[in-house]
């Protein structure tokens, strides 16, 4: 029992630290700041304070041409292009809601690497992810996350976050290097993510002074971002994805919380019934089957 515990304080914190992004966001966002410009400055921050670590441990981050294409697809589908709907659709939407969204990340890379042969779409994993994307759905009903019909094409970018994520996870497994310490990819990959980041901040606009209120807060947003890092990646290690992806639950959960406490927003009574079908879906998705003993021993 004590083995079985042994993942859960990492990935509580974990889930945590992820559920407050966006907070950091729209608090950032009140005081003026672009969405874009606030991906770059996450990004380039937290990739400095991994490459000091690195440093620190003597790591050298591989620069071979198979390392440069996964930092560059990890970043662009992990943090840039992600960054660029979530953050821009957190703008119109709550947080609460958005925090709803997360556990379709780990349903649909499952999905994913089934569909490039990588796992085994299972009947069980099909009806799980039509679980979590009911829920997703009716969370986005009258009565639930979302306080405001207007606010539904918002809603429908922010759902293309988790499929960023989810391209992702892929495509990060299907083109890491073997042998490469996490702490070199992570560090890699937060690089690429921060200067793509940063290109389609110039390209909208959005590359421009920001307000010196917000720079401490930009701050911890970089330090949470790294220390999220290196969490998911020693977990991945220690523990393997399934395990790993159930900090999916912790991050819809905080995510409302820190929305409730924050900004004060108050979710819809079908809030609940939504976060179950989500959840259910995952547990489907990303639990091992129990194995059923036929001897009836």
């Amino acid at each position: 029992m004590h083995d079985a515990l042994k993942p859960l304080p990492p990935l509580l914190l974990l889930g945590t630290i992820w559920g407050a992004t966006p907070a950091f966001v729209k608090h950032l966002v009140t005081l003026g700041w672009p969405p874009m410009l606030i991906a770059t400055c996450a990004g380039a921050g937290s990739a400095a304070i991994l490459l000091a670590v690195c440093r620190w441990r003597g790591l050298v981050v591989p620069t071979s041409r198979a390392h440069l294409l996964h930092y560059a697809v990890s970043g662009l589908t992990g943090l840039a292009l992600a960054n660029l709907v979530g953050f821009t659709a957190l703008q119109h939407v709550p947080a609460g809601f958005f925090s709803l969204l997360v556990p379709l990340s780990p349903m649909l890379t499952v999905l994913g690497a089934a569909a490039l042969g990588m796992e085994r779409a299972t009947r069980r994993r099909v009806v799980g992810t039509a679980l979590g994307l009911s829920g997703v759905l009716l969370a986005m009903s009258p009565g639930a996350a979302l306080p405001d019909p207007a606010m539904l094409p918002w809603a429908a970018l922010a759902a293309l976050t988790p499929v960023c994520y989810a391209a992702s996870n892929v495509l990060a497994v299907r083109l890491a290097p073997r042998g490469t310490p996490p702490l070199a990819l992570a560090t890699g990959t937060l690089v690429a993510g921060a200067l793509q980041a940063a290109v389609f901040a110039a390209a909208t606009g959005q590359m421009q002074a920001p307000s010196l209120a917000g720079l401490p807060v930009s701050a911890l947003q970089a330090a949470a971002t790294a220390a999220a890092f290196m969490l998911y990646f020693r977990s991945l290690g220690a523990h393997g994805g399934v395990v790993t992806s159930q900090t999916g639950y912790v991050v819809t959960l905080t995510g409302i919380a820190w929305g409730w406490m924050l900004f004060g927003e108050r979710p819809g009574w079908l809030t609940i019934p939504a976060a179950g079908l989500v959840f259910a879906g995952l547990a489907l998705v990303t639990l091992p089957a129990r194995r059923v003993s036929r001897s009836g021993a």
